[in-house]
């Protein structure tokens, strides 16, 4: 599970929350700002980045044990 992140994030391993396909993925995910509008790719800060993946870690590593399976 664990290579299958690195794979995924290499480019960015150090700052996820500035990757392209990353910043994508979270907007076609459906990620809102405070006033429960939908942000666009490019509205996605760090800070915003951080915020989704502590609030949806559950969902995240039910997805990188799926991704392992296919690899």
């Amino acid at each position: 599970m664990v290579l299958v992140a690195l794979r995924l994030a290499w480019p960015y391993l150090l700052t996820p929350g500035r990757s392209p396909l990353v910043r994508w993925r979270l907007e076609t995910y459906g990620i809102r700002d405070e006033h429960g509008r939908l942000l666009h790719a490019g509205e996605i800060t760090s800070a915003r980045f951080l915020r989704f993946s502590l609030a949806h870690r559950r969902t995240l590593v039910r997805f990188l044990r799926w991704a392992a399976t296919l690899s």
